[in-house]
């Protein structure tokens, strides 16, 4: 037993990489919302870090992922732990907890996240990982299906909270931190790059524009499943009478088919979703465009009232923002204090 949760705050999840491979049964990866953030708290503290992010098959060490605030951590057994992703003014007792290093911690001590200053979700990695069941070669809690973590919720308070051994002596990992030139900058305005398509034919080119240049707002109605976004109406091209015989008359509706994790859904042409980690595999609304891998982190950092500014680029810039993504969640990028 390593801590005990004091107070459990809107939703603290356990999350590790994830769990790629079921979307057949319908089944969502889940995982961190921002991968880049937990992998670094991982490293960090010694811990496995994952593979590639949706398609490895090595989840990594699990963590906590901490939404907006009210985290409250009593500590059980000296460790130490890494506060990583967003500023969500992380306090060790009466003082700020550094982000992106390492923090040794002891009996005694408490961690609090009180307010969100920059991101939505912070992340504590452990030494050794948080020890739950496995499920689907995962540990990531999904709420909606109560599978993975803490009987597959978000934990509460009264939750002892433990950790298999660590990899490394507590005495080396002291010290280290990310290169101040990967620590991420949350303005509030975020810049997400999307590849069109699937359905981004069935678009008006004008709206497709639209879309490409529009500054949107995220709707407060947004979560790990979907996040929505408030603008101008996107309209479609005229409907195919196949279509209108086969998935019906709203100009949004398709015959059902597969949603990439990150596919943007605009149901009638409103506020576009895009579904994120914990989202649905199938669908009957058309998506415009699928927000690349790399960036699902970003979107998974916006709070409500943040601007998105969405931006088309190739399936080969997608690859290849998503293998300097990886390759940045390294040895190379730590360095000793």
């Amino acid at each position: 037993m390593v801590f005990e949760v004091l107070d459990g705050g809107p939703q603290s999840t356990i999350q590790d990489v994830g769990r790629p491979g079921y979307l057949a049964t319908g089944m969502p990866p889940s995982g961190a919302a921002d991968r880049f953030a937990l992998g670094v708290g991982n490293l960090l503290v010694g811990n496995d870090p994952g593979e590639r992010y949706l398609v490895g098959r090595r989840p990594g060490s699990a963590g906590l992922e901490v939404l907006l605030s009210g985290l409250k951590l009593r500590v059980l057994a000296e460790t130490v732990i890494a506060i990583t992703g967003a500023d969500l003014t992380a306090m060790l007792d009466d003082s700020p907890l550094p982000m992106w290093q390492t923090v040794r911690v002891r009996p005694g001590n408490t961690v609090a996240f009180r307010r969100p200053r920059a991101g939505a979700r912070a992340y504590v990695a452990m030494a050794g990982g948080i020890d739950v069941p496995v499920f689907a070669g995962s540990r990531a809690t999904n709420v909606r299906a109560f599978v993975g973590g803490i009987d597959g919720r978000a934990i509460k308070k009264g939750d002892v909270i433990t950790t298999l051994a660590p990899r490394r002596a507590l005495g080396h990992l002291e010290g280290r931190r990310l290169r101040d030139s990967l620590v991420p900058r949350f303005d509030g305005r975020w810049r997400v790059r999307v590849v069109l398509g699937p359905q981004d034919d069935l678009f008006l080119e004008e709206s497709i524009g639209t879309f490409l240049t529009y500054d949107w707002r995220l709707s407060p109605t947004s979560d790990r499943m979907g996040c929505r976004f408030v603008g101008p109406k996107l309209e479609f091209k005229p409907r195919p009478a196949y279509l209108v015989e086969q998935a019906g008359a709203d100009p949004s509706n398709i015959v059902d088919d597969t949603i990439p994790v990150g596919g943007i859904q605009v149901p009638s042409g409103l506020e576009p979703i895009v579904l994120h980690v914990d989202g649905p595999s199938l669908g009957g609304y058309a998506k415009i465009a699928t927000v690349i891998s790399a960036d699902l982190g970003q979107v998974g950092q916006m709070r409500p009232g943040e601007i998105a500014n969405f931006e088309a680029v190739s399936t080969n810039e997608a690859v290849e923002a998503l293998r300097k993504l990886e390759d940045s969640i390294s040895e190379a990028s730590l360095v000793r204090s």
